[in-house]
């Protein structure tokens, strides 16, 4: 296990809020996005890199549940609250259901992470594409199974004046999060240059 970037992916997830209303500091969400690509991606430790892809699709998944969980314990710790002072539930019980509920809604970034793990082809354009690609898929999954529980979607943090606030209409919240994705995936992988190969195949 790698704490430090399962850390970092966790502060990334918590950060992401502050994009959302009623703080809409809306870039948060891109960078947000673009450190857990990073991580998956270029970020990835030299020895998973180059070691059997078991463990690196389990670092993936790691990753990705790590920023899931710091997304879903910074959005709805509000529930708690309802369930505590409202719902009557003792602290401990209403800590802890809390905490389940955002760990199971973590397992979406999570198995996105995983997945990103197991099929990135090593290449930016591809696996930024790849990326956005399973972003909105584990966004939209999570927003209709188990009755679904949309809350926290990125497409939500682009509001006016965020410039892909203009493609709601046509592609949706979940269109537009995928092309935030996609945008942080690409703007990492032009910031690491020449079309990042796997952190063992690289000569530093």
């Amino acid at each position: 296990m790698d704490w430090r970037r399962q850390g970092a992916a966790l502060l990334a997830g918590g950060t992401s809020v502050l994009a959302y209303a009623p703080f809409g500091i809306f870039p948060l969400a891109f960078v947000s996005l673009g450190l857990l690509f990073w991580l998956l991606g270029p970020g990835m430790p030299q020895h998973l890199a180059a070691a059997a892809q078991q463990k690196r699709v389990g670092y993936g998944f790691g990753v990705g549940f790590a920023w899931g969980l710091g997304a879903m314990l910074g959005g709805v710790s509000w529930l708690y609250v309802a369930l505590n002072r409202y719902g009557g539930l003792a602290m401990p019980l209403a800590a802890t259901a809390i905490l389940l509920f955002c760990a199971f809604m973590a397992l979406f970034a999570g198995l996105a992470g995983g997945l990103f793990a197991r099929l990135k082809q090593g290449r930016a354009g591809p696996d930024g594409v790849l990326f956005a690609a399973l972003w909105l898929l584990s966004e939209w999954t999570r927003g209709w199974a188990f009755t679904g529980f949309p809350w926290l979607a990125s497409g939500y943090s682009q509001s006016p004046p965020s410039p892909l606030a203009g493609f709601a209409p046509v592609f949706g919240v979940y269109g537009v999060g995928g092309l935030l994705a996609l945008a942080a995936a690409l703007a990492v992988a032009a910031l690491h240059g020449r079309s990042w190969r796997p952190a063992a195949l690289r000569p530093w």
